[in-house]
């Protein structure tokens, strides 16, 4: 299988983890956010490593929203004090 190939089965795993936190009812939320974290980070790795700038820039971004997705759910926030 090519880079790029890998590279899109991973996304769109990635993809698809993600969808199934909004389209079904009963995920484990936290497992589709680490199972996207997972393809996101080896298509970012593939991309990197073949020198695909552009898809590794885009995935990196992807990268980012989905770590601010995932703390805004699980990371507790604790209360300021004045």
């Amino acid at each position: 299988m090519s880079d790029s190939s890998e590279i899109t089965r991973f996304s769109a795993l990635a993809e698809e983890a993600l969808s199934a936190i909004y389209d079904a009812r009963g995920t484990d939320v936290r497992a589709a956010l680490e199972d996207a974290r997972y393809n996101f980070e080896r298509a970012h790795a593939i991309a990197k490593m073949r020198g695909y700038d552009d898809q590794a820039e885009l995935l990196e971004k992807k990268l980012g929203r989905l770590e601010q997705l995932f703390a805004a759910r699980f990371k507790k926030k604790r209360p300021t004090t004045p």
